[in-house]
């Protein structure tokens, strides 16, 4: 195979990830069109919010198992097919019933599709280049939101927020034809075999995977990872609006504070995951290059994202964003590395777990946060706020549980798989 090809692949994955994101994002842009044109109230539109996520928990467990029988080819092209149909119903939607069907449709399509993405591209990388690829991927998240969310906020205003539904079907599916040869290149051999090794060994140990699920670690990284998710959300469903409606930006404004402060969050994430990277290597030491160095995140995300009721200009709102998505992104690519040391073996079942229970987070935060908007009636900076204070007390309460149970009592398996590291 020429070596060109896992460029492509890894390419065509990034735009994936992209077309992915600004599929999630989009309900958030179109918000107040969307409640404005089907006369919807908060809750309800936190109704709409939760329900991409009904099916995506289980979607993604089971896409993992239809990878296994179909491959993960063809399982991203299902995906595709179904995000396209998903998107381009909404050209149609009248009422609350078939939007909500829509939007669990796509979470359906959507579920698995991070999973399956990484699966795919580890069979074209080594394991010494693959974190690199995987994160190339996990970047085409921000820039989904990042890059898309001018082009979006445009399209609404333009056409109208159907249509921008419309047009995100269309690029699925451009993106299919494409995979449609794509998806036919097959890797070296040995990478194949390497996955195919891996998923044998993932059918022992049944007691060491219930071990390591009930372990304070695991338990305590899960915590985070809800709470990050919850404030992940309310970015993609009800930040737009607070924008708007509290912050007294035009749409036009909020769509490039979204933008500007996801790209510097990226890019800073990067940063400091760099430096979790070579603390690691340093010291040997996954207490204090990952959980020590999540922990002291998660209480800074917490602090920070307190502040951001209390700014109101253009340039404060962007620092304080930018801060925040940075200290997430640094938590979401910590935490799966985590989870995955505690049992190298088994780090399908240990990553499902983990994003299957996260993502939970999508069905209730939506429906918190509405119902908080929509009480405060008259008023409704009071909900927003309360809303971000309450995530901001959780991460900083869940940063002390971090830091006062997180340590293990002995050594596990690092992440290479073959040596004993200091925790």
């Amino acid at each position: 195979m020429k070596r060109w090809a896992k460029w492509i692949i890894l390419l065509a994955l990034f735009i994936m990830s992209i077309v992915n994101f600004a599929d999630k994002s989009i309900t958030g842009l179109a918000g107040i069109h969307i409640m404005k044109d089907l006369d919807l109230t908060s809750t309800q539109f936190g109704i709409v919010a939760s329900s991409f996520f009904w099916l995506f928990s289980i979607a993604g467990i089971i896409g993992g198992a239809l990878s296994d029988r179909l491959g993960t080819g063809k399982l991203l092209a299902i995906m595709a097919i179904i995000w396209t149909i998903a998107q381009s119903m909404v050209l149609f939607v009248s009422s609350l019933p078939l939007l909500i069907v829509s939007r669990v449709l796509l979470g359906a399509g959507e579920g698995a599709f991070s999973a399956t993405a990484v699966s795919h591209i580890s069979k074209w990388f080594k394991p010494e280049s693959r974190a690199f690829a995987i994160s190339i991927i996990n970047f085409g998240n921000v820039v989904g939101i990042a890059v898309t969310a001018p082009i979006m906020v445009f399209l609404i205003s333009s056409y109208g927020w159907k249509q921008a539904f419309f047009i995100s079907g269309i690029c699925s599916f451009l993106w299919l034809i494409a995979w449609l040869w794509l998806g036919r290149l097959r890797p070296d051999d040995s990478f194949e075999e390497e996955g195919s090794s891996q998923e044998n060994k993932q059918e022992k140990n049944v007691k060491e995977v219930w071990r390591a699920l009930k372990s304070p670690i695991f338990i305590l990284t899960i915590l985070v990872a809800f709470i990050a998710y919850s404030i992940i959300v309310f970015g993609l469903t009800f930040n737009p609006a607070y924008l708007i409606k509290v912050k007294g930006l035009t749409e036009q404004q909020a769509a490039n504070v979204i933008a500007i402060s996801g790209l510097m969050g990226a890019l800073l994430g990067i940063f400091l995951a760099f430096c979790s990277d070579r603390l690691y290597k340093k010291t040997q030491s996954l207490w204090t290059s990952r959980i020590l160095f999540t922990g002291i995140c998660v209480i800074l995300a917490g602090s920070f994202y307190a502040l951001y009721p209390l700014v109101n200009g253009y340039g404060s709102i962007i620092i304080i964003l930018s801060l925040v998505n940075a200290l997430v992104v640094t938590i979401n690519t910590l935490n799966p590395a985590l989870v995955i040391s505690l049992l190298p073996e088994r780090r399908g079942v240990m990553a499902g777990s983990y994003y299957g229970i996260m993502s939970s987070a999508g069905i209730v935060a939506p429906l918190i946060f509405g119902e908080l908007i929509q009480t405060f009636g008259t008023n409704p900076a009071g909900g927003y706020d309360v809303s971000i204070y309450g995530m901001s007390v959780a991460m900083v309460i869940a940063a002390i549980l971090v830091f006062l149970f997180g340590r293990p009592k002995k050594r596990v398996s690092a992440e290479n798989d073959h040596k004993i590291v200091n925790l």
